[in-house]
C-alpha cells in the first residue's frame, strides 16, 4: 500500500476535470438522483408487487441521501446555492419524464435497474478513476459511497426481474419499448456525465406529453385480494392471553405501507419547499416502509400467512383527494405526535417487553417508537411552513382531518357488515 499522500494512488497525475467541469458533471448526477427520488415517490402507490414497493421505499431514501451529498459537493465547487437545483440538460429531463410514465412493474424495473442505474454506475466508476485523486478526494469519497448503494440496487433489480420472468409475471413488450427510448435519451445527453459523443437527435416525447396523475387508490398484488378501508387483522382465533393484541400489532405494522404511500404523495405533489423538506420526507417514507417490514418479519416468524389477508390502504385512499399540507398534518401531527401521549408508542413497547415478552416485537416496537419521535418532530418543523400558520392552528386542522378519516373508516366497516348480512 502507498504510504505517502495518505495512501492516495497516482498523486502526480493530472485529472480530467477542472473545478467548473467537475461541478457541471456533478450537477447532472445530483439531478438524476433527485429526480429519481421524486419519480419513485410518484410511482410507489401505482406499483403492485410488494417486494418492488418495499425496495422502492429504500431506494427513494438512498437517492435522497445521494442527492444531498452531491448538492453539498456542487456548492463547494464555486456553484452558487441558488444554481444547485437547476436542470442541467434537456435530454436528461426527458429521460426522467419518460421513466415517470412507466405503466407496469416490469417497465419500472427494466427502466430503472437495467438502464438508468447501470449507466450511473458506469459513469461513477469512470469519474473516480479519471479525476485527480488528491484535489477531488471529496468527490471520490461521495461517489464511492453512492456506488455501494447503486450496485446493491442493481443486483436486487436483476434478481427480481429474473424471479418475475421465472414466475411468468414479466411483461416484455412495454419494457423493451421504454428501455429503447431511455437509452436514446442517454445517448442524446452524451451519457450521464456528458462525456460521450452526443447524438444530434433529441428523442420525441412518447409518454410524457401528458401530466402524470397519482392513482386514486393505492395498488396491491392480486394474490392479496381486495384492499380495504378498515382493518381486518389476521381473521383467526387465539388461545393464549394477549395473543390477539400481539398479532394485531404485527399486522398494523405490516400495513404501514399505506402511510408510506401517503408521504410519497406529499413528496411528489408539494412544490416549492426547501430541499431539506424533501430529504426529511424521503427518510420519513422509508421509515414507514421499514415499519411495514417489521410487521412482515414478525408475522412470518410466527408462521402466519399475512399475504392471504386483504390489505388496509386507508391512509392513502381516504386522504389522497386532500391538499398535501393537510395530508402531512393528518399523519405527522394527528397520528404521530398523538402517539407520543401515553399509552401510545411507549405502551406498545412495554406490552411487548413486559406482558407478552416477545423479543422480536419488543425490538421492533422500540425502534418504531424512536422513529415516531423523529416523525412528530418533522411535523412540527414543516407543517407551519406548509400552512403559513402557528402549530396550534395546525393541531386543530389535524384533529378535523382525523375526525373525517375515522368517520370514513366507520362507514366502510358498516357497509361491509351490511353486505355480510345479505
Amino acid at each position: 500500500m502507498e504510504i505517502s499522500f495518505t495512501g492516495i494512488a497516482n498523486p502526480h497525475s493530472i485529472g480530467a476535470f477542472g473545478v467548473d467541469a467537475n461541478a457541471k458533471i456533478l450537477q447532472r448526477y445530483r439531478f438524476i438522483h433527485e429526480r429519481l427520488m421524486f419519480i419513485s415517490a410518484a410511482q410507489l402507490p401505482a406499483r403492485h408487487n410488494w417486494d418492488v414497493k418495499t425496495a422502492m421505499g429504500r431506494h427513494i431514501y438512498e437517492d435522497a441521501e445521494a442527492a444531498d451529498q452531491l448538492r453539498t459537493r456542487v456548492s463547494h465547487l464555486r456553484t452558487p446555492l441558488a444554481n444547485v437545483g437547476q436542470e442541467p440538460d434537456p435530454a436528461l429531463t426527458l429521460l426522467m419524464d419518460e421513466i415517470l410514465h412507466a405503466h407496469t412493474d416490469s417497465e419500472w424495473l427494466a427502466g430503472v435497474y437495467t438502464v438508468i442505474k447501470p449507466a450511473l454506475i458506469e459513469a461513477y466508476r469512470s469519474h473516480i478513476q479519471r479525476t485527480q485523486q488528491i484535489v477531488d478526494q471529496p468527490t471520490i469519497r461521495i461517489l464511492r459511497s453512492i456506488l455501494l448503494d447503486l450496485e446493491e440496487q442493481v443486483n436486487w433489480g436483476e434478481a427480481v426481474i429474473a424471479h418475475l420472468k421465472n414466475e411468468g409475471e414479466w411483461e416484455e413488450a412495454g419494457s423493451e419499448e421504454l428501455c429503447t427510448l431511455l437509452k436514446r435519451c442517454i445517448l442524446a445527453a452524451g451519457g450521464m456525465s456528458n462525456e460521450m459523443k452526443r447524438s444530434s437527435e433529441i428523442p420525441e416525447r412518447i409518454r410524457s406529453f401528458q401530466v402524470y396523475q397519482l392513482p386514486k387508490k393505492s395498488q396491491r398484488e392480486a394474490r392479496m385480494g381486495e384492499t380495504t378501508l378498515y382493518r381486518t387483522s389476521m381473521g383467526m382465533k387465539f388461545e393464549k392471553p394477549n395473543e390477539d393484541r400481539l398479532v394485531g400489532m404485527m399486522r398494523v405494522r405490516q400495513e404501514e405501507m399505506t402511510a408510506a404511500e401517503l408521504i410519497a404523495a406529499v413528496l411528489w405533489s408539494q412544490k416549492g419547499m426547501p430541499w431539506a423538506f424533501y430529504r426529511d420526507l424521503a427518510r420519513h417514507l422509508w421509515d414507514e416502509v421499514r415499519h411495514a417490514l417489521f410487521g412482515q418479519a414478525a408475522l412470518e416468524a410466527e408462521g402466519l400467512n399475512w399475504r392471504s389477508r386483504p390489505q388496509y390502504t386507508s391512509d392513502y385512499d381516504i386522504n389522497i383527494e386532500k391538499i398535501p399540507s393537510a395530508q402531512y398534518a393528518w399523519l405527522s401531527i394527528g397520528i404521530e405526535e398523538g402517539a407520543m401521549k401515553r399509552p401510545g408508542k411507549v405502551g406498545e413497547f412495554e406490552f411487548c417487553r413486559d406482558q407478552v415478552k416477545h423479543p422480536l416485537m419488543t425490538q421492533f416496537q422500540d425502534y418504531d417508537w424512536a422513529d415516531e419521535v423523529v416523525h412528530a418532530s418533522f411535523g412540527r418543523t414543516w407543517t407551519p411552513e406548509l400552512f403559513g400558520e402557528e402549530l396550534g392552528f395546525i393541531r386543530e386542522v389535524a384533529k378535523h382531518e382525523l375526525d373525517h378519516f375515522f368517520s370514513e373508516v366507520r362507514k366502510a366497516e358498516e357497509i361491509a357488515a351490511a353486505e355480510d348480512e345479505i
